[in-house]
């Protein structure tokens, strides 16, 4: 009630729509009613001022919320999907789907850089930059729209923006690297990226023996032996996802 209550407040204060709000909504397949949020979900840090930060601000929050609801509903969706599967396997695969490069392809579809408000000092020709831009603005969205309607229209434009486009059953087949599964999930939780040291170096040229260690925040989480660099390497990740997933799953239990 509170928040039909509130919808009909912002739809009288913003009955005339104009043409970007409009065009907003069509990208979205959503329907506005605080058109405040929106403007705050749209608006880059860099757009700030003194006097628009404690009234408005940027979409830093938002994005905090729409991270943990975009991760909350594939998490949910991934659940039902594989009931015979363990931890470690949905959790691979929802960092596969939720990876900054998919929310940044996803931004790019919508045209949210369209939309977007930046500051003057912003290098737009930055592309690693603007990425990174357009994927946070997609959580701030999806944060907006669960303020604005509601779990079911967050949920409803993660699964029709987000999910849709999937090939779920190949990406859940493919075969992939430890190195890559690490980084993947390193992406997923906003880690750095590993990190990796040749410890030592054992041996004649032709039958040296490499130990690589590999960092994740900050810590030793792995270490591999092989003839190779890359093997090791490979080893080491290997380890390392293990380490994680053990380390998850005490969490989990405490």
């Amino acid at each position: 009630m509170i928040r039909n209550l509130t919808q009909t407040f912002h739809r009288t204060r913003y009955r005339r729509r104009n043409a970007r709000w409009i065009a907003l909504e069509a990208t979205l397949g959503v329907r506005i009613y605080n058109f405040t949020l929106f403007e705050k979900a749209l608006r880059h840090p860099s757009a700030e001022n003194e006097q628009s930060a404690g009234l408005l601000g940027s979409y830093e929050r938002l994005e905090f919320l729409g991270d943990a609801i975009l991760g909350a509903v594939v998490t949910e969706y991934l659940y039902q999907e594989f009931p015979d599967q363990m931890e470690g396997f949905l959790t691979t695969l929802r960092s596969r789907i939720i990876r900054r490069e998919t929310c940044t392809k996803i931004a790019r579809k919508l045209r949210l850089i369209d939309f977007l408000e930046f500051g003057p000092h912003l290098d737009l020709q930055n592309n690693r930059k603007i990425d990174s831009v357009l994927a946070n603005c997609l959580e701030s969205i999806i944060g907006a729209i669960h303020l604005d309607s509601g779990i079911s229209a967050s949920r409803k434009f993660i699964h029709t923006h987000v999910l849709g486009g999937i090939d779920l059953p190949s990406l859940a087949n493919r075969d992939d690297n430890y190195k890559s599964l690490l980084q993947e999930l390193a992406q997923a939780n906003r880690w750095d990226p590993p990190v990796y040291v040749v410890a030592e170096k054992d041996g004649p040229p032709n039958k040296c023996i490499f130990t690589v260690d590999v960092y994740v925040k900050g810590r030793r989480r792995g270490r591999g032996q092989a003839r190779t660099k890359k093997k090791a390497e490979q080893g080491a990740a290997h380890q390392a996802l293990q380490s994680l997933s053990r380390e998850s799953d005490r969490d989990m239990e405490a």
